[in-house]
């Protein structure tokens, strides 16, 4: 069984190997310096002042950011969608290939029962997609780490070591949930896309906001956080108003964040995976009549 799944699979490992040496090597050569010149410039205490108002820091600010921020902001654009890609390359393929290539036939009438081969390569195949996530974040999240004056920044939020894993373990549930209604890989890994985005975008977007009710103050420079919403007031006889109410999250909250959030799709994950094993238990497994309708072997594995 582990020698199958690696056949299988070994593809995406290569890959995942590949884009873990390039990631990791761009971010040393990159982050190495960046993190030097943000620790000898002072960088860190310039970014918890009020918005600029030491010239000094103003200028180290934007000259460490002239410097530093072009790379990892346009790498930042296009990371959110990895969990998806993931869904689509590994999750919509895992079952959709054997009915497309009628490998099931085979693989589901050997000495290993259907469930302990559904289990088996769920396990194996989650357990693989994981480890490298779990690597990416880490990865990423010290890349970001001295661009962002907050945790709560999308570049380090949302590729946090507790949030992008679960969003790879929920677009892979899902890829493999519509791999099993659907029996067809593109299908399936359009429907997982769409799907992946209807759920990842309103979480982001609307529901992040909402976890804890936020604290308030009365000026942007007292907010030390996630600003979330600032109103003003002040006379109506047309002066500009000077009084600012802030609503935001403390810095302190963002493990609290990202242990929710990730228990969100984690739990998803979770729902769609028993949702596939149920359906694929209970899918009717028909004995070939004879050797000459088995699958040759080799078509259980990826050439």
């Amino acid at each position: 069984m582990i020698w199958l799944t690696w056949r299988q699979h070994r593809g995406e490992l290569f890959g995942a190997a590949a884009v873990l040496t390039l990631l990791g090597a761009l971010v040393l050569a990159h982050g190495i310096p960046m993190h030097h010149r943000y620790d000898q410039d002072g960088i860190a205490a310039c970014q918890v002042m009020a918005d600029g108002i030491d010239e000094g820091c103003a200028r180290a600010l934007e000259a460490f950011r002239s410097s530093y921020e072009a790379l990892p902001l346009q790498v930042a654009a296009w990371l959110p969608f990895l969990p998806a890609v993931v869904g689509i390359l590994v999750g919509a393929p895992l079952i959709a290939r054997e009915f497309e290539q009628g490998t099931w036939q085979l693989a589901w009438t050997q000495s290993v029962t259907k469930r302990q081969w559904v289990r088996r390569r769920f396990a194996l195949v989650f357990a693989g997609v994981l480890l490298v996530s779990l690597a990416v974040a880490a990865i990423v999240s010290w890349w970001f780490e001295p661009l962002a004056p907050h945790a709560f920044t999308p570049e380090r939020f949302n590729n946090g070591l507790l949030v992008f894993p679960a969003y790879v373990l929920f677009a892979c549930a899902l890829g493999a949930m519509n791999g099993t209604l659907l029996r067809r890989t593109t299908p399936a890994a359009a429907a997982t896309l769409a799907a992946f985005l209807a759920v990842r975008v309103p979480i982001e977007f609307v529901a992040r906001a909402h976890y804890r009710t936020p604290l308030t103050t009365t000026g942007p420079g007292q907010a030390q956080g996630w600003i979330v919403s600032d109103r003003y007031s002040g006379p109506a006889n047309g002066i500009v108003p000077t009084d600012v109410t802030v609503s935001y999250h403390p810095a302190d909250r963002f493990w609290q964040f990202q242990l929710i959030e990730a228990s969100i799709f984690i739990g998803l994950a979770a729902i769609l995976v028993l949702v596939t094993y149920r359906v694929l238990v209970g899918t009717r497994t028909t004995p070939p009549r004879s050797a000459a309708q088995l699958p040759h072997p080799a078509l259980t594995a990826s050439p």
